[in-house]
């Protein structure tokens, strides 16, 4: 019969092995597998079990683990039950001397979990004395240590059903928004193809039979439905890049330049602008797309805010920073400078131009939405970079975006 027990420092570090190894398991499951082989292997007990109150009231015992020295049956009768259940009641320990047939001294431990009782841990020695006063202090400490792992992987589990509901809910709305995107594009946008289309007749067959504030009434008419149609574009656009999977990769500068620009061949023609790229421009890592969004609208801006009589003057260039810029971000970074001959913005509104539909000058003065700032702030913190400008009235703006640059 084995009557000795390990020394207090083995305990001690059994003890600590024991809180490294809880710390990873990841399921309850493995909670009540393992504890009973650490106990049995680390402390040298010869039972372990849990015992638990069911919804029905009934009292159970699982997850048995025996030493070589006992034969492998579940001891669980009338007087355990009433143990377990005096325990699950006072959150006391208490202990039995059970026969199998050597005499087992086994004690019945508290789990707590947020302050309750939970469950209990049996815990038994082949001896015929009860266990020891400082073997009973560790596994109590054991106990709190299974009732802590069990607190954290029931705090885990809730977090992770609540970001697998919020995950639902996202992909719902997303849905939800997609079809009222969709409305907005389809439904909304007809009605003013309409309206403009009856004004430009009106202006074109009935030219005659209108007088100048009829004809005046007509233009506005079609202005005003042009401009609604462009700002639920602008919407659509912006939108489409808070919702849109974006998986980034390595992108050739060149080549979003380039698309860019022939984009805006039209309204490069029609302001007479001129565009300098500097080359070679680097590789950086980004979305094709949305970084051709984000350079068209930058080029855009360059030759729509310039003086009356100016014609519109836009360098590219880009640089690598010996010293990366991206907050938390590693390696190298690439900027890329915009630069413009326009009106130039005062320093307290370089950060308001980004938002949404903020104007420091009106339609009539310079056309725009205030959506283009806002897509394209929009568009760099999908990829993980920044955006910002440097400028003063009178001496133009130089936007810059800052994104990783590629190893490839």
């Amino acid at each position: 019969m084995k009557e000795s027990l390990p020394v207090q420092q083995n305990y001690l570090d059994a003890v600590i092995k024991t809180a490294q190894y809880l710390a990873s398991l990841t399921t309850h499951q493995d909670v009540w597998s393992e504890v009973g082989k650490v106990l049995v292997n680390f402390f040298g007990a010869d039972l372990v079990a849990f015992g638990e109150r069911r919804g029905d009231g009934e009292i159970i015992g699982h997850h048995w683990a025996f030493s070589d020295q006992v034969s492998s049956q579940r001891i669980l009768g009338s007087e355990a039950k009433e143990a377990i259940a005096e325990v699950l009641e006072s959150g006391f320990l208490t202990s039995q001397l059970v026969f199998t047939p050597d005499p087992l001294s086994v004690a019945f431990l508290p789990i707590t979990q947020e302050n309750q009782v939970t469950a209990v841990i049996l815990v038994g020695h082949r001896m015929s004395q009860p266990l020891p006063k400082e073997l009973l202090n560790v596994y109590l400490a054991v106990a709190g240590l299974v009732g802590t792992t069990a607190t954290r992987l029931t705090s885990e589990t809730e977090v992770r059903q609540h970001r697998q509901h919020l995950e639902k809910l996202v992909k719902e709305r997303t849905a939800e928004l997609e079809a009222f995107t969709y409305s907005v594009s389809h439904d909304l946008r007809a009605p003013l193809r309409a309206m403009e289309g009856f004004s430009q007749a009106l202006l074109e067959d009935y030219a005659d039979r209108l007088d100048p504030v009829g004809q005046d009434y007509a233009r506005r008419i079609a202005a005003a439905a042009r401009y609604m149609d462009i700002l639920i574009q602008d919407l659509l656009a912006w939108s489409r890049l808070s919702r849109i999977e974006i998986e980034l990769r390595p992108v050739v500068l060149e080549g979003v330049v380039q698309e860019a620009l022939s984009l805006l061949t039209p309204e490069i023609q029609e302001k007479s602008a001129q565009v300098a790229v500097e080359r070679p421009l680097p590789r950086l890592v980004g979305h094709h797309g949305t970084l051709v969004q984000v350079v068209g609208n930058l080029l855009s801006n360059g030759i729509k805010f310039v003086a009356p009589g100016v014609k519109p003057q836009v360098r590219v260039w880009a640089e690598t920073p010996s010293t990366p810029l991206l907050e938390g971000g590693k390696g190298e970074v690439v900027r890329l400078w915009v630069e413009d001959n326009g009106i130039g913005i005062a320093p307290e509104h370089h950060e308001l131009i980004f938002r949404m539909f903020e104007r420091l000058h009106g339609v009539e003065t310079y056309p725009g939405t205030g959506v283009g700032l806002a897509i394209v702030r929009k568009g760099v913190e999908r990829l993980g970079g920044r955006v910002g400008v440097e400028s003063e009235p009178g001496r133009g703006s130089r936007f810059w975006v800052e994104l990783p640059r590629s190893k490839t």
